[in-house]
């Protein structure tokens, strides 16, 4: 029996979105060589737990679901691609979503279902932390390029692996699903529940 697991939110986007993501980055691989989430699957991080105690956590997995239901799926819209800064030595190239009212509700309704006190800009990672010498050299492929893609995101995924062991790959836990007819209001809040990213993301692989 497991004694401690890491346990990683995400939303999942569409097979096709999956499939250009990972051209995407191949295409990164041969210009610029092995680079960190180069074989990651396409995703938009949530939330991580790390170093669970499992009989603690695996019940409060369970009660999210009751909270989820609760919230309608929602579909989302890439546009493109940006990029986000860690310092003056390194650089993140990602697939941009469109951030309108809707969404942005959305995704407060998630945080405060979730009891997520930071949460990063939506987005889905492309080329994580890679040096600025090798985003030059891939930049103005990704800012070229007009992509945009819709897709509907009907549940949150949910993945565990070991803590503590070495190498461990993440393996699918659970699916979280949203059946919500409608969005609703929540209290207002004081301040923006949306934080830009830190230099720390996390990797499918």
């Amino acid at each position: 029996m497991k004694g401690y697991t890491d346990f990683f939110m995400l939303l999942s986007p569409s097979e096709r979105v999956k499939a250009i993501v990972r051209e995407h980055k191949n295409y990164a691989a041969d210009v610029i060589g092995a680079y960190e989430s180069e074989y990651s699957t396409a995703h938009i991080s949530v939330n991580i737990m790390p170093r669970q105690k499992t009989f603690l956590t695996e019940p409060g997995i369970r009660e999210f679901r009751k909270r989820l239901c609760l919230i309608p799926p929602i579909s989302l819209t890439i546009n493109g691609f940006d990029y986000f800064v860690h310092g003056k030595d390194y650089r993140t190239i990602y697939a941009r979503i469109v951030n309108t009212p809707e969404t942005s509700h959305w995704f407060k309704m998630l945080k405060h279902h979730l009891k997520i006190k930071e949460f990063s800009v939506p987005h889905i990672t492309i080329c994580r932390n890679i040096p600025v010498a090798d985003f030059d050299l891939l930049w103005a492929y990704f800012n070229s390029i007009e992509w945009q893609e819709t897709f509907t995101v009907n549940s949150l995924t949910v993945l565990q692996r070991e803590s503590f062991v070495s190498y461990a790959k993440w393996e699918h836990y659970t699916e979280l699903p949203f059946e919500g007819k409608t969005q609703y209001n929540l209290a207002p809040q004081k301040q923006s529940l949306i934080k830009p990213l830190n230099s720390q993301q996390t990797s499918l692989f």
